[in-house]
């Protein structure tokens, strides 16, 4: 089964970058995304913010690590690998 996310946001930080043992560079980033409504019952706006960690992997990795910086709008196109649970 293939999951494809496609995330519109802004960075929350600045990318991070490091290497694996066998070279390969992956840059992590954050990425906040925001929905707004207007709530039917107060009329109030409403706004919610999702986050989302980002790897980033090889060249593409490194590239993302140069040219990004905390604030700049995004848009990322991949896949969707939830994290692990923890134990507890």
């Amino acid at each position: 089964m293939y999951q494809k996310i496609v995330i519109v946001g802004r960075l929350g930080r600045d990318p991070e970058m490091r290497y694996m043992p066998d070279g390969t560079a992956v840059t992590q980033i954050n990425v906040a995304t925001a929905r707004r409504w207007t709530d039917k019952s107060t009329g109030q706006p409403v706004q919610e913010t999702t986050w989302f960690r980002v790897s980033v992997w090889g060249k593409q990795g490194d590239s993302t690590n140069k040219s990004l910086s905390k604030g700049r709008m995004v848009l990322i196109e991949g896949t969707l690998r939830p994290d692990p649970p923890t134990g507890g």
